[in-house]
């Protein structure tokens, strides 16, 4: 991603627009700092700023990332992508808030223990000398840990953030994706997907892509039947243009499992439901079910594949 281009092209569009850095930073709620670093090619905005910026610049996202105009089109095909791209960052903040708060109150917890006790000894009344020693030190190090553990979990994000955006300016602000690395980092965004069955499971996926095909919606779930015969585990889903594709771990418990993708085109698919934390698809080969984890990834994925198919 050329960091340095798209700084370039906020600082003209800024320009036409006669804002000074100052100005746009207070329409966006940023510092001025912020605004000179983005058009210095230093840093690159907040993903959740970025349909804020595009709609002070009077651009789309898309035109944003790519550093240059588009036609009307293109920018409405790929406006789906972005709603749900966008919808999963403030998800992710969401989460990002809760982890944080989890790592920094409990840290803070065992460093205030360490302190009271080696400032006031609030756990001799509980423990003999030499425990309450120990403890200390114990208390000490896990809150050290925990607030490391919290900063670089808010790094993390960051980086998450900057893969997102990368995906988004590589594909004309659009997620079409042909490599395995790419659907596994797409699907994480739903949930921790980075396990080598996963990995192996997307790589198989990507094998079967067709000459020009590319997938605008991956996900990771677990168990995966047919006609309530059990099919795959570690199953991986991938929506392309005109199918659905299903990849797995044929064979569970095997030293040396076989990984295989089964196809569905869009015209062979009559029905997409949820049944709890498991979608429902029937197909002109039978009623399929996959266990995605949970209820909410479950509606994502049944909405994503019922507006692929033409069912919204």
């Amino acid at each position: 991603m050329d960091q340095e281009r798209i700084g370039k092209w906020i600082a003209l569009l800024r320009k036409e627009k006669k804002l000074t850095q100052e100005q746009l930073a207070e329409r966006l709620g940023v510092s001025n700092r912020s605004v000179s670093r983005w058009e210095n090619g230093r840093s690159m905005p907040d993903f959740s700023l970025l349909w804020d910026i595009a709609g002070e610049l009077d651009v789309t996202v898309s035109e944003l990332l790519n550093g240059k105009r588009m036609e009307k089109e293109a920018n409405t095909e790929v406006l789906g992508s972005m709603n749900v791209l966008l919808a999963w960052s403030g998800r992710e903040k969401q989460n990002k808030a809760k982890k944080l708060g989890g790592y920094f109150g409990t840290g803070l917890v065992c460093l205030l223990l360490a302190l009271g006790q080696s400032q006031f000894g609030i756990l001799s009344v509980l423990f003999s000398d030499g425990v309450d020693g120990l403890l200390t030190g114990i208390f000490a190090a896990l809150g050290v840990i925990l607030e490391l553990a919290g900063f670089a979990c808010n790094r993390q994000n960051a980086l998450l953030t900057q893969k997102e955006i990368e995906l988004l300016s590589k594909n004309a602000g659009g997620v079409k994706m042909r490599d395995a690395q790419e659907m596994l980092r797409f699907a994480q965004k739903y949930r921790a997907a980075d396990k080598k069955n996963y990995r192996t499971a997307f790589a198989e996926v990507e094998k079967n892509l067709e000459e020009g095909e590319s997938v605008v919606f991956s996900a990771a779930g677990e168990e995966y039947s047919k006609n309530e015969w059990q099919m795959m585990w570690h199953t991986v889903l991938a929506i392309t243009g005109k199918r659905l594709l299903l990849s797995g771990e044929r064979m569970k418990g095997i030293l040396l499992p076989t990984y295989e993708t089964e196809s569905y085109l869009f015209s062979d698919i009559s029905r997409i439901g949820r049944s709890g934390s498991r979608l429902v698809i029937q197909t002109s080969e039978g009623e399929l079910k996959i266990q995605a984890g949970n209820q909410d990834v479950a509606e994502e994925i049944k909405k994503e594949l019922r507006k692929a198919v033409g069912m919204d």
